[in-house]
């Protein structure tokens, strides 16, 4: 039996019945994770780690939760999850492009900001959306940026599989600015030391509120969507999620 069947909504004020167990007969369910995005979600050995890594965690096991994280490529872990084969992905930007796509937490996982990186050797003026019009603009593949930049056809956008070889493209030449999270070039420019001495912060596009996406097609993914809600809330007030962001601040 699939995961997908192993849960169903009941009757009574939409409680998870789930037919899968895990542990001690937790509800046991696969989430999907990033797999390379320093040092949010990605992996290491195979294993995923990061910050909001642990954060997902801590709040499924404090909603009684145990969950497997199935670490992918973020636009396939997103493809995933608008088919309804997983019942949800992070970490996803919740702006009007995509509030109807999916199911929401209250409450985001973290906030981030995303970073205008042109490089080094050049001009050195602060740099904001409005100066991005016209230019070549590197971009990750199935990241989303707020609805001001990815709604405006006058942005450029040259896609990269990835925030590193976005940063790469930039640094040769390819590509005018690079919109990466802020914390994500910054690991990238302590484990890539050449690179990193190459491009600079040079604005803020935007800083958001970054979010689990729950699938609009997954049976179930309402109540689960209910019981993250719940753990996220218990980790904020007993300090757990104040411990996980020191250990990785």
């Amino acid at each position: 039996m699939s995961l997908r069947r192993a849960l169903v909504l009941g009757s009574l004020g939409s409680v998870l019945l789930p037919l899968a167990y895990g542990k001690q007969g937790a509800i046991k369910v696969q989430i999907g994770a990033e797999d390379d995005w320093r040092p949010y979600a990605y992996t290491l050995l195979g294993k995923p780690m990061g910050f909001s890594v642990e954060l997902v965690q801590a709040a499924w096991a404090a909603a009684g939760v145990e969950v497997e994280l199935v670490a992918l490529p973020y636009a396939r872990c997103m493809r995933e999850v608008e088919a309804g084969k997983l019942p949800a992905c992070f970490n996803t930007l919740r702006d009007a492009r995509n509030e109807d796509k999916y199911l929401w937490h209250r409450h985001p996982l973290f906030r981030a900001r995303i970073g205008i990186y042109s490089r080094a050797d050049g001009p050195s003026e602060p740099v904001n959306l409005q100066s991005l019009k016209g230019k070549r603009i590197g971009v990750t593949n199935g990241y989303d940026y707020g609805s001001a930049f990815d709604d405006d056809p006058a942005m450029v956008r040259d896609v990269a599989n990835s925030d590193l070889t976005s940063l790469r493209k930039l640094v040769a030449g390819r590509v005018d600015y690079a919109l990466v999270y802020d914390r994500v070039a910054n690991e990238i420019a302590v484990n890539n030391q050449a690179l990193g001495q190459q491009f600079r912060l040079r604005g803020t596009l935007l800083e958001t509120g970054l979010y689990l996406s729950f699938s609009k097609r997954f049976e179930g993914a309402a109540a689960l969507v209910q019981k993250f809600d719940t753990g996220l809330e218990t980790i904020r007030k007993n300090g757990e999620y104040a411990r996980i962001e020191a250990r990785w601040r």
